[in-house]
C-alpha cells in the first residue's frame, strides 16, 4: 500500500469519503494504483471534467487511467477555469 495526498479546490468536501471539511487528506491505495483508481477511492468519478495535477504536473480527464500513483505522491482537483 502506499499514501497519496489528496486535495480538493472549491469543491465541496462533504460529498466525498476520506478527506476531512477542508477536502485535504492522505489516502491509501494499492501499490501500482492510477489517478483514476485514487478518485474512485474517495468517491469521484474519474471521467468528470474537473482539473487535475499529479505533484504539480496537469493530467488530462483521458489519461487518468494511466497515470500510476508512488507513496507520497500529492493530487489535486478543481473544477474547470472559465475565463475569457
Amino acid at each position: 500500500m502506499i499514501q497519496i495526498g489528496f486535495q480538493l479546490v472549491s469543491i465541496d468536501a462533504t460529498e466525498f469519503k476520506g478527506l476531512g471539511r477542508d477536502g485535504i487528506g492522505e489516502i491509501p491505495l494499492q501499490d501500482d494504483g492510477s489517478l483514476a483508481d485514487a478518485m474512485r477511492m474517495i468517491g469521484m468519478d474519474p471521467g468528470l471534467g474537473f482539473m487535475t495535477l499529479v505533484n504539480g504536473d496537469p493530467v488530462a480527464p483521458e489519461n487518468r487511467s494511466e497515470k500510476q500513483l508512488n507513496d507520497g505522491d500529492q493530487v489535486v482537483v478543481f473544477p474547470p477555469i472559465e475565463g475569457g
